[in-house]
């Protein structure tokens, strides 16, 4: 696969998950932090709306980028990150963090890396 479609699809995947999150913020708030009272879940829910945002942003960024060289170590260091922090919060911290986003995160990593790799083989 070449770099274009990689993104692309990143790109749909980021879009889809701003989407997901955003219309299940209230059940995302639940879930991850079940001991919270009501209040505490709404303010939560409206911290999920804004990462829905982002998401969706990002996703609008990683499709316009798609083409552009030398990206793939950005797209690679950042979501290496976000997965170190993501493992912080399911391992140490105990945030209920559902495996699917897990493994979305390992295989958008991977495919970062291998672009990168190639990049720099280049």
């Amino acid at each position: 696969m070449n770099q274009k479609n990689i993104f692309s699809v990143i790109s749909v995947i980021l879009i889809l998950q701003g989407l997901a999150f955003f219309f299940m913020k209230n059940d995302i708030a639940a879930d991850t932090f079940p001991a919270l009272d009501d209040n505490a879940h709404q303010a939560l829910a409206k911290l999920v709306a804004v990462i829905s945002g982002l998401s969706i942003l990002v996703g609008l960024i990683t499709y316009a980028v798609r083409t552009a060289p030398n990206v793939a170590w950005a797209y690679t260091l950042g979501f290496a990150v976000l997965a170190a922090i993501t493992y912080k919060h399911k391992f140490i911290d105990g945030i209920n963090v559902p495996i699917v986003a897990i493994v979305i995160q390992v295989i958008v990593l991977l495919g970062c890396m291998y672009l990168w790799k190639g990049e720099k083989s280049a």
